[in-house]
């Protein structure tokens, strides 16, 4: 049956359709029956991702806050990290498991925008952090003499993270809003129209092209842009590292001790990049994908 009969169909019997609001599926291709198991099994993987990384970065920053030898620059860009993926835990992986899994939005309005705009603020602390650290390192390793970062430089750095965080995903926040939409569900035998409306957690303030942009922005500054700057310093580092000389007269034992060393720290660059790269490309990738291929979500 054409979409056109069922809307003519419709409207010959008084039901008015917002054409950009109604998906007309097969009763037996419904959306929304998820099978008991899966909907189980995953809500206990993702429930135990969401339980072990609340307690396990809980500590971490409990461990940085009481223990006064922790309290290094460096740590406290780790308790950073920590309290992003803590938010992560607790806002964004239970709520937009449920949504994802379950296709509708059950939840309080509120938290349509508020779950993506925490998780975008998480997203955004991690890797801005993780470039920190990379700077933090590069410093410290090409320039050993300089003085070393304050702790006030470098709680100012975090706050400056914090709230460039906020602003890139302030947009969410208007974005995003609860809507019906419908679904004409036909049966078996083409004969029984069935209209379902399930609420959606969707983009209805931004037009295609301003959410296509916004997308693009964040992925730009989100990933390729720390990347690049991770990349950068950590190549620097690797050949400031092989270039370096050991002082002193040449002893064999401790010469080839200190190459050892040296090659297993360049690995560790190499890896981190690696993993920064590999890690945070699905979710970068599919960003991209789903506004400029919308059907990719189908």
């Amino acid at each position: 049956m054409q979409a056109t009969d069922i809307t003519a169909y419709h409207t010959a019997y008084n039901n008015t359709l917002n054409q950009s609001d109604v998906r007309i599926v097969l009763e037996d291709e419904n959306l929304y029956k998820v099978p008991i198991g899966l909907l189980v099994l995953l809500s206990i993987f993702y429930g135990t991702i969401s339980i072990l990384a609340v307690i396990g970065n809980s500590l971490v920053i409990w461990i940085v806050l009481t223990t006064k030898q922790m309290q290094t620059i460096t740590n406290m860009f780790i308790a950073n990290l920590a309290l992003a993926d803590v938010s992560i835990g607790v806002f964004a992986i239970p709520f937009q498991f449920q949504a994802a899994l379950l296709q509708r939005w059950n939840l309080p309005e509120f938290m349509c925008p508020f779950c993506p705009f925490v998780q975008l603020i998480s997203v955004n602390v991690s890797v801005f952090t993780l470039t920190a650290i990379a700077v933090d390192r590069h410093r410290a390793i090409i320039n050993p003499l300089r003085a070393r970062t304050s702790k006030n430089i470098s709680k100012f750095v975090i706050s400056s993270i914090w709230m460039l965080s906020f602003a890139l995903a302030a947009p969410i926040l208007f974005a995003l809003r609860v809507r019906p939409v419908s679904d004409i569900a036909l049966g078996d035998m083409n004969e029984t129209y069935t209209n379902i409306t399930v609420p959606f957690c969707q983009v209805v303030n931004f037009d295609h092209a301003e959410m296509q942009f916004y997308r693009y922005v964040l992925v730009l500054v989100q990933y390729f842009v720390p990347l690049f700057v991770i990349s950068f310093v950590y190549i620097q580092m690797a050949f400031r590292l092989w270039g370096s000389k050991t002082p002193g007269n040449a002893q064999d034992s401790r010469d080839i001790t200190m190459l050892k060393n040296k090659k297993k720290v360049i690995k560790m660059l190499i890896i981190v990049v690696a993993l920064f790269g590999v890690c945070w490309f699905p979710l970068q990738l599919y960003n991209i994908l789903h506004v400029t291929w919308p059907e990719i979500n189908e």
